[in-house]
């Protein structure tokens, strides 16, 4: 697996590495059971993001996107820095191979979390709901999904998210999402503690390039 100068950069050196103290705002997101995990602190003045920083326990590409996501946020109003998509930080690290993204997109939820805390602490609860909201996607009837599932199903397992997720695009999500999405389909038929990272990693890629065949 390659990794761009700028990637292996914030790997070996990240920016922002830590935690405020006197935050505005903590948000965690990750599963320990499913890959990696975030925290990210932020401190606001006036609406802006004037400081931030990110303690991660994972791979290198969840380091580097953390530290890249830091970069462009410090300094940002609030809802310029919410415009920051997974795949702008991915790009900003010239790229990321494509069965490392999901780490970009826990970088985008960890902010996300963290204004919601802030939120939450202004007693604006019904902006911090909104920032937290996750859109429930019920997986659509297909005989591929209702068939039982175990995690050594390999192939079928691919078809039967291909087939109940019709909409999503498997690249733009976290491991964790990946597993609730297993999680939801009829057929799963297995303990769901009994799968670790490098296997969601490896179907959620191969549910990509089936998407993109």
């Amino acid at each position: 697996m390659e990794y761009s100068d700028k990637v292996m950069d914030h790997f070996m050196n990240p920016r922002n590495v830590g935690v405020i103290e006197d935050a505005d705002g903590v948000g965690r997101t990750g599963n320990p059971v499913c890959g990696d995990l975030m925290e990210m602190s932020v401190k606001i003045d006036e609406d802006v993001i004037s400081d931030i920083k990110f303690r991660t326990f994972g791979c290198g590409a969840a380091i580097a996107t953390s530290s890249m996501a830091t970069e462009l946020i410090k300094g940002k109003a609030i809802d310029e820095a919410l415009e920051i998509t997974n795949r702008a930080i991915a790009e900003a690290l010239d790229g990321l191979p494509p069965i490392k993204m999901h780490c970009s997109v826990l970088a985008a939820e960890a902010l996300r979390a963290s204004l919601a805390d802030y939120y939450r602490r202004q007693g604006k609860l019904e902006m911090a709901a909104d920032l937290l909201k996750e859109d429930v996607v019920e997986p659509a009837e297909s005989e591929e999904a209702q068939e039982p599932l175990q995690w050594d199903d390999f192939a079928r397992m691919v078809r039967a998210l291909n087939s109940a997720y019709p909409d999503l695009e498997p690249l733009d999500l976290t491991m964790t999402k990946v597993f609730k999405l297993i999680l939801q389909l009829p057929g799963f038929d297995d303990d769901p503690d009994a799968v670790g990272e490098d296997h969601l990693e490896k179907l959620q890629m191969a549910w990509h390039e089936v998407r993109s065949a």
